[in-house]
């Protein structure tokens, strides 16, 4: 009888380890890799941060040259203003050698300008534009190079306001990813195989979602 006895505690026993086998199992592979899922993550989101301080360096060397081309753009203004002032007057006064001079002296802009200008015989045209830097030929590369830059900073803002974004889901991610350790981790550990698998199946249902949205995040490239 006693070893009988022995002998059904001894089954029971392996019998019991054996419905414990595969909840083991389930727990070392969540684990694993739950850990190298995130590891990739915390790296992706290394990544990413950097792509954003790469990039809010670019902003602020774009803003830099858009403030540069605004000050020149604004400093040939005050220059073919003042010629302009010049040549006006000495058209006034009929001193055609100052006139030719200041004429020719014109930046390429400020000639087309004052030509196209000319043509529209405002010395005697009340509806001629008040003068040649209100013509639509007066165009400065400067302002369209400030434009470009301040297109340029706007573009490389938005990109690192999406990178920051991309790494703070990374962050997220690599917290969901931590608790399904936890979880996993305490479902290897508690003595109630009931409660080992309701701990398990929490584990698991947080690993899928978490990959599912994993599955669905950009890889930096950069």
């Amino acid at each position: 009888m006693e070893t009988d006895a022995l002998l059904h505690r001894i089954l029971t026993a392996v019998e019991k380890d054996r419905r414990n086998h595969w909840v083991e199992i389930t727990c070392a592979v969540v684990l694993s890799l739950a850990t190298m899922s995130s590891a990739w993550c915390a790296y992706q989101s290394t990544r990413w941060s950097g792509v954003q301080t790469f990039r809010l360096a670019a902003v602020n060397k774009a803003s830099r040259a858009s403030s540069a081309a605004n000050l020149a753009a604004l400093q040939l203004q005050a220059f073919d203003a003042s010629m302009g002032i010049s040549w006006m007057q000495a058209k006034h006064e009929g001193n055609d050698l100052q006139e030719k001079f200041l004429f020719d002296r014109f930046r390429p802009e400020m000639k087309k300008a004052v030509e196209a200008w000319l043509k529209t015989d405002p010395f005697s045209n009340p509806t001629a534009p008040l003068g040649p830097m209100k013509m639509t030929e007066y165009a400065q590369p400067e302002l369209a190079e400030a434009k470009r830059q301040d297109e340029l900073s706007s573009r490389e803002y938005d990109a690192a306001m999406q990178a920051n974004q991309t790494s703070d889901a990374y962050v997220l991610l690599t917290v969901l990813f931590a608790s399904v350790l936890f979880f996993g981790g305490i479902a290897g550990t508690l003595e109630s195989r009931r409660l080992r698998i309701i701990i398990l199946a929490i584990a698991l249902v947080l690993f899928v979602v978490t990959v599912a949205f994993l599955g669905t995040m950009p890889i930096c490239q950069e």
